[in-house]
């Protein structure tokens, strides 16, 4: 018997190494086989010194970058996050926390993918790329992120959010408190595509389509330019108790383009079009609105509502049922646009306000415009 045994572990360790390399592992959570080579992290694990990701890494867990450390994650690279739901509410819960450095170096011929680890994925499966406190500019680069809670998500924190795809995810990105700079990026299909509050926010040459809220805000400031957010389900870009300057974007084909609650700033030589229901929709807020086109919107170019500031040189025509709504008691400076015709009685029918409804404010459209300026997309400086 004694002899039996010891063969059997003679065999065992003279086995060719070349039969073991092959061996692949199965985690009970999962469908999915992953090769001995993945980088794995478990349960709850934090990285105390500076770290380079490169690769294939799996997430099973909570993996917290301790403050003062930096991640690094070079081309190519791919980060699955297994999915994990506690509480049966449809949200997974594992995912990256970071209070130090985030540094995702992918290239355009190279992305880093950050994805779910199932075999049919799905929005919520995992988590978010959390940063909390996390002062020195995170910067995500040439990345794809997809089917978690929150693409990013950011608090207390600054960012670069650059070249990089957003989608599937149920939030594409949020944050509050932070400072972030978006160029170049995409959100498409995710729920609600950016949103945030209390920050400071420059979007620049990026591309939201497809969301069910493009993009919205509160008590956060907003510069955007050379964007184009079209095809979101509610609006394409809603701003409440905020500021705003946008300029040269094409927010198109929503339904309704950008909805100002409360809030200020300007809106110069962008393209309002195409919208199901109103090309701008100002309530509350106090806005100088110029150099616009306000063109082809199902129910009315501009739709005006107790609000203060300018409206003058847009394009206000072919409209579906107004060019202008004053649905409040304020009035309305409203000169020198172009209205779509130069019949003053085309005009006035163009325009809803306290002469057809008492009580309203009225409109001031005296100059209107013989013929349409030239449309410049970046409008004026």
């Amino acid at each position: 018997m004694m002899r039996c045994c010891c063969l059997v572990l003679l065999i065992i360790f003279f086995a060719p190494l070349s039969s073991l390399a092959g061996e692949t592992k199965v985690y009970p959570r999962e469908v999915q086989i992953y090769p001995r080579e993945v980088q794995i992290y478990r349960g709850e694990q934090t990285l105390f010194e500076d770290t380079v990701w490169s690769g294939e890494i799996l997430i099973d867990g909570i993996l917290t970058v301790a403050a003062g450390v930096t991640l690094e994650i070079r081309p190519g690279s791919r980060v699955s996050f297994t999915r994990f739901d506690s509480n049966g509410d449809g949200i997974g819960e594992h995912e990256i926390f970071t209070q130090g450095t985030l540094r995702v170096l992918g290239t355009e011929e190279e992305p880093v993918l950050f994805t779910s680890a199932e075999e049919i994925p799905r929005p919520g499966d995992w988590g978010t790329i959390n940063m909390m406190v996390s002062e020195t500019e995170n910067l995500l680069q040439y990345s794809i992120v997809e089917y978690g809670y929150r693409g990013f998500h950011a608090h207390f924190s600054r960012a670069r959010l650059q070249n990089s795809t957003f989608r599937n995810n149920m939030r594409g990105a949020q944050f509050q408190e932070s400072q972030v700079v978006i160029d170049g990026c995409r959100f498409l299909d995710n729920n609600n595509g950016v949103q945030f509050r209390d920050s400071k926010v420059t979007l620049s040459g990026s591309f939201i389509s497809g969301n069910q809220w493009g993009l919205r805000c509160v008590y956060s400031d907003l510069i955007m330019t050379d964007n184009v957010i079209e095809n979101n389900l509610v609006n394409g870009v809603n701003i409440r108790d905020g500021k705003i300057n946008a300029q040269g974007n094409r927010i198109v084909n929503n339904r309704r383009g950008l909805y100002l609650q409360r809030s200020e700033g300007r809106v110069v030589g962008n393209d309002l079009s195409g919208n199901s229901e109103h090309g701008i929709f100002l309530e509350d807020s106090n806005v100088e609105v110029v150099d616009n086109r306000l063109a082809e919107n199902g129910r009315a170019g501009v739709r005006w509502l107790n609000s203060k500031g300018r409206l003058a040189r847009n394009l206000i025509a072919d409209n579906g049922v107004y060019g202008l709504i004053n649905d409040g008691t304020t009035a309305v400076s409203a000169r020198n646009n172009w209205w779509g015709t130069i019949d003053p009685a085309d005009i006035v029918a163009a325009i809803r306000d306290g002469r057809n409804r008492p009580g309203l404010g009225l409109v001031d459209n005296r100059y209107a415009l013989m013929q349409p300026l030239p449309f410049d997309l970046l409008g004026t400086p």
